[in-house]
């Protein structure tokens, strides 16, 4: 009873606190009673700062019922040895303390790492303590890395240290004179990958975090540029190499194919008032114009006459050629613009001797180098070559099994067999190469379970593609066929490249993945994966997997700890159920795809999956 009538005076007293302060706001401030707080420190924790003078500065901040009293800073070097102490008397609700350099030899100090120990009170003798580190560089600048490198496509995502930047500034990292082409990039502290990578997925200007697998930043310029990245804020830049003459603040391409908004199709300005789009893709009846903004909030051009010359304000220029991508120019001041043919979209092999016969297009893989290819079984018949599924642009030849093709040529005659099909819509190059066939395609390396003595053998899809999911330790790797060194595929990178004969071996770092090979063209891909367990029996029940990390000495055995119901649980690859592996035994088995769920029993489990093998332990 004695309680509860406090509570309710209690009550009482915040009503009529509150109803006290209904003519002037409440000084939150004058309330708070918590400890001390530490606003900055500098240097920062786990920064960077350059060998010479400089020094230690920590702001204070409390509340009015509690000002601040007295701080003390003492600094070590990572043997523990003092250097510098200082203790002073503070005041107020935010105060600050300051060791200069001159009175430690700041100057004199060697590259290291050091130590801060820092501790406040406040007037009813809250206290707040903290230890952090920073590191005294030979760098030229403050910075938080000892290194920075800018990978991508337009560099080969190298690993030997061949993409690394220059820091110009506290904390600025640079690159010049580069093209980017358009393509996929991030930024790595590591040559090798061995940290941390950051990406911008969003294209905001601001990267991410992205170690482990993450997603690559998905957009870059075409053309000479300099890169500049921060790596305190992670924002970068990305500005012309050589400064050009215009009166725009930039240039977009807008039409049907984005509802006549947004920065998709930016343009790039190469030379004085001169702009260029990389590459869009147009269908035949697009519309289209220029503006100077993502949308046409500003000014604007389309082409009223038809004539290749826009006008300010004109009307929607409509695409009548061919369906494919094409580059785009545009200059300011003549008004001129011009689209040039880059390539098709598809392009595929139709005829009597294909699987689809004269109805149906065998669809043929973009190499990215100008050429389309097929691994495929043919019977004795005809063939030709035609883009978009479409008899608007065919080709033919005459001649077996390789030749030059025209334009609305002849059928290609052709002899049954299985084929590696090549085919250049540029130079109209074609061949038909006989497939030699392999009995298998397999990885080995240092970092595979068997070494530089077993292969791991890959799944065949049966069109001239090969797939694994593995757990790779740091080390290397290379493809071949058929458990033998007389054909095998290797190259300087990683996490994608071409593969060639006799090539070097791929470096690879530690994790799981999901890795896929083409046998006709050397591509291939180390696609980061997660392995998860779902299911009733789990905390995420059927809709969320709860993701199991890769043993640290055998990566193809994932694991995790976790409490279960009674109930049933599956484990599946990326979240996603297309590969999946369960079966009916527990607490061991083997699980195979799309097995039945396997039954739970209550309890605390250390579960492991060897994901080559399916076999699995709830123990």
């Amino acid at each position: 009873m004695k309680r509860t009538i406090k509570i309710f005076t209690l009550i009482i007293g915040l009503i009529a606190l509150v109803l006290s302060c209904t003519k002037d706001e409440i000084d939150v401030a004058a309330l708070t009673d918590f400890p001390p707080g530490i606003v900055s420190i500098s240097p920062a924790d786990n920064s960077k700062v350059v060998v010479g003078n400089f020094d230690i500065k920590v702001i204070f901040a409390d509340g009015q019922s509690s000002p601040l009293s007295t701080a003390t800073i003492t600094f070590s070097d990572d043997f523990g040895n003092q250097l510098a102490a200082e203790t002073k008397s503070l005041s107020g609700t935010r105060d600050s303390l300051v060791i200069p350099g001159s009175s430690f030899g700041a100057e004199l100090l060697g590259p290291a790492v050091y130590n801060l120990s820092i501790s406040v009170k406040d007037s009813k003798g809250q206290e707040t303590t903290r230890d952090t580190k920073f590191e005294i560089s030979l760098l030229p600048f403050a910075a938080n890395y000892n290194e920075m490198y800018l990978s991508g496509a337009f560099n080969g995502w190298p690993a030997d240290g061949s993409d690394a930047m220059t820091l110009v500034a506290d904390h600025t990292w640079e690159m010049q004179g580069i093209d980017m082409q358009g393509g996929e990039w991030k930024l790595k502290n590591c040559a090798n990958w061995c940290d941390k990578d950051w990406g911008d997925p969003d294209c905001d200007g601001i990267v991410q975090e992205t170690t482990g697998g993450g997603p690559n930043s998905a957009c870059s310029p075409s053309g000479l540029v300099n890169f500049r990245f921060n790596d305190q804020t992670l924002a970068y830049t990305i500005l012309p190499a050589v400064e050009f003459e215009t009166k725009l603040s930039g240039l977009y391409l807008l039409g049907t194919f984005n509802n006549f908004e947004g920065s998709q199709y930016k343009f790039n300005l190469i030379a004085d008032n001169t702009w260029m789009l990389p590459e869009v893709e147009l269908t035949t009846g697009d519309l289209f114009k220029f503006a100077e903004y993502p949308s046409f909030m500003g000014r604007n051009w389309g082409d009223s006459e038809g004539d290749g010359i826009a006008e300010e304000f004109g009307a929607n220029i409509m695409f009548t050629a061919q369906s494919a991508f094409y580059s785009v120019t545009f200059n300011e001041k003549t008004l001129e613009y011009t689209l040039t043919f880059l390539r098709f979209p598809t392009i595929g092999i139709i005829g009597s001797a294909t699987p689809g016969g004269w109805d149906t297009d065998t669809p043929m893989t973009d190499n990215g180098d100008g050429t389309f290819s097929v691994l495929i079984d043919l019977i004795d018949g005809e063939a030709k070559f035609r883009a978009n599924n479409s008899w608007d642009f065919n080709w033919g030849g005459s001649d077996w099994p390789s030749g030059i093709a025209e334009l609305n040529g002849p059928n290609i005659p052709v002899t049954a067999g299985k084929y590696n099909v090549t085919f250049n819509p540029t130079t109209l190059e074609y061949s038909f190469v006989e497939d030699a066939g392999f009995g298998s395609i397999g990885i080995i390396g240092s970092a595979t379970p068997g070494g530089w003595d077993n292969d791991t053998n890959m799944k065949d899809n049966e069109d001239g593609t090969y797939t694994l999911l593995i757990g790779l330790l740091d080390g290397e790797v290379k493809f071949r066929a058929d458990d033998d060194w007389a054909v095998n595929w290797g190259a300087a990178d990683f996490p994608t490249g071409v593969g060639t004969q006799d090539g070097p071996n791929i470096p690879v770092t530690f994790g799981l993945y999901l890795v896929t090979f083409n046998s006709v063209t050397g591509e291939y891909n180390f696609a980061p994966a997660s392995v998860g367990i779902i299911g009733s029996a789990t905390p995420g029940g059927w809709d969320n997997d709860t993701n199991m990390d890769p043993d640290a000495t055998n990566p193809n055995i994932v694991k995790v700890n976790m409490d279960l119901v009674d109930g049933e649980a599956k484990f599946r690859l990326n979240d996603d159920w297309a590969t999946n592996w369960g079966a009916a035994d527990f607490p061991t088995g083997v699980g195979t795809q799309d097995g039945p769920n396997i039954p739970v029993t209550s309890g605390t489990y250390d579960i492991s999956l060897n994901v080559l093998t399916g076999e699995y332990n709830f123990q």
